[in-house]
């Protein structure tokens, strides 16, 4: 998607929203939209990302670097036979291993992940594809968080609930399209969490700790 593309969406879905919310300052939209940004990418797990890595002997620990946003959570670690291996990230955007391994080999580690800090990246550095298919999903959201503001001109507690109770059904929505891989009829075990890619959903980047002989 174009530039100009992009934040034409992202002008769509703030005039939207000023529609409903009058009174509502830009600052406190934005402000609003990361929140609801972070709930969203959080619960669907819709954002993931193949990053390539390679393990050496004897060493349990990986940093990791994504090439957009930031990592939530560890999904799973592929070995170059696509298989998952026994791997934690108790330090947020490091891989550890529980066992080490014998000899040099190729990984693949797929990472969930959400928003940056929207003081440092505005309009937010997203995806193409989520603002086409889940544009409303995130009106609703951001109708949503405004209007719970205490003493504003928006605030409406019980349309609140209204827009809030649509964002979480749109926010499973999409957590169950992403665990389908984005199929019709399909049943959500044929595609096992640790053995998604994401080259449809997500970038792919490459981070060698150590370089591979061949």
């Amino acid at each position: 998607m174009k530039k100009n593309e992009f934040n034409a969406y992202w002008g769509k879905l703030i005039g939207q929203a000023k529609v409903g919310l009058i009174g509502s300052s830009d600052a406190q939209l934005r402000v609003q939209l990361y929140d609801v940004l972070h709930e969203f990418f959080d619960q669907s797990c819709c954002w993931t990302e193949s990053i390539k890595f390679t393990a050496i002997p004897e060493t349990l620990d990986y940093p990791l670097q994504v090439t957009q946003g930031r990592i939530l959570r560890l999904e799973a670690v592929l070995n170059q036979h696509n298989l998952p291996e026994a791997a934690l990230m108790p330090d947020i955007g490091t891989v550890h291993f529980l066992y080490p391994f014998s000899q040099i080999q190729p990984m693949t580690a797929i990472v969930v992940k959400t928003v940056t800090d929207p003081m440092n990246c505005y309009p937010p550095n997203i995806p193409d594809w989520i603002l086409p298919k889940h544009s409303q999903v995130l009106l609703h959201g951001l109708l949503g968080h405004m209007m719970m503001i205490p003493a504003q001109s928006y605030t409406n507690p019980q349309l609140a609930q209204f827009y809030m109770g649509k964002f979480n059904d749109g926010t499973t929505g999409a957590y169950v399209a992403s665990l389908k891989a984005n199929t019709i009829g399909t049943q959500s075990w044929m595609f096992p969490q640790s053995h998604r890619t994401s080259t449809q959903r997500g970038g792919i980047s490459t981070y060698n700790v150590h370089p591979s002989p061949r």
